[in-house]
């Protein structure tokens, strides 16, 4: 993945660029009516760039799922004849290739979902954090 592009209007929305397999994506970080006061060019950058690095995976995942299953296509049509051999090396080589795809359609999933969750949970505890100061603001 590549860095593009950053920018920031000064408040109410962050863009970021990246490009990943040739391809660009934009993540973008809109600041909530509520929390005027409380903008954050870092914060927002950071946030839209978790998001476009998750439609940069979801679009790579999309491929991989379709390499993945044009080889299961392959596999099971190459099963209907009757002298193949499940145990040839030829075989093995076409079942290891097939679990090869499938591994790394999950491993791109599972860090999609490790980005949402964190995303989720910095977006949780940056909220828990800004109330707390700014409830300590207001008893000053």
């Amino acid at each position: 993945m590549k860095f593009i592009s950053h920018g920031y209007d000064g408040g109410y929305l962050s863009v970021v660029v990246i490009e990943h397999l040739n391809k660009r994506f934009v993540g973008y970080a809109r600041l909530h009516p509520d929390d005027e006061d409380r903008a954050s060019e870092i914060i927002g950058g950071k946030y839209a760039e978790i998001r476009a690095t998750i439609k940069a995976l979801k679009y790579e995942r999309k491929l991989e799922k379709e390499k993945c299953e044009e080889c299961r296509k392959f596999v099971r049509a190459c099963e209907q004849y009757k002298g193949f051999d499940k145990s040839s090396p030829t075989a093995r080589a076409m079942y290891r290739q097939l679990n090869r795809h499938i591994k790394r359609v999950n491993e791109i999933a599972e860090v999609i979902n490790n980005l949402m969750s964190t995303l989720e949970e910095d977006i949780k505890i940056r909220d828990i954090i800004v109330n707390k100061i700014h409830e300590k603001d207001k008893k000053d």
